[in-house]
């Protein structure tokens, strides 16, 4: 199975969203192991409108606040979590798009690649590379220049998309995706 690398771009709008949660330690959720939680999209906001709110100072009165966690249908109780939220929305090639909430690898497309310019300030990777976070097929993703678990990092040559990474990825071993980056697709091990 090979899967073509695609860039999305930012779209320029963002996701609204107001959020209720409680941490795993807060109480267990039967549902979800981090915790109860739950969220409601508002709609879409500009970049302007994401730059004048600030914070989490969306009003608690506001009636649209989820009431209960999704998975169990646990009420949320006024000393639990609130969060506004606004998720970037991407746009592929041929006009589809996507929000990138929580995990890209579950947000994304597998092939999905984004540039990933706010970790480059923590990347180590010997040759200065650009980072760019792949989505790939388990539901994971990769960033190009990031350290390999083992140690080490992966030699990263051509222009992105026709990216190719040596060595293989190996995502969650042993049960996820073993695969490669060669001349800008996703191939499987």
């Amino acid at each position: 199975m090979s899967i073509p690398l695609r860039i999305a771009e930012p779209a320029g709008r963002y996701r609204r969203s107001l959020r209720r949660f409680t941490y795993s330690k807060d109480g267990g959720c039967p549902g979800d192991q981090y915790g109860h939680d739950a969220s409601i999209d508002l709609g879409d906001v500009t970049e302007t409108d994401r730059a004048a709110a600030h914070g989490d100072n969306w009003p608690h009165d506001d009636e649209r606040w989820p009431a209960a966690c999704t998975a169990c249908g646990y009420v949320f109780t006024e000393a639990d979590r609130w969060q506004r939220n606004d998720n970037a929305i991407y746009r592929l090639p041929g006009g589809a798009e996507f929000v990138f909430r929580n995990s890209f690898g579950r947000a994304a497309p597998a092939g999905t690649m984004i540039r990933a310019g706010w970790y480059d300030e923590f990347s180590q990777h010997p040759d200065g590379i650009e980072s760019w976070l792949i989505a790939l097929p388990d539901g994971g993703e990769w960033v190009t220049s990031q350290s390999a678990t083992g140690g080490g990092y992966w030699t990263v040559t051509g222009t992105a998309p026709a990216l190719t990474a040596t060595p293989s990825i190996w995502h969650n071993s042993p049960a996820g995706w073993h695969g490669f980056v060669t001349n800008g697709e996703l191939v499987s091990a």
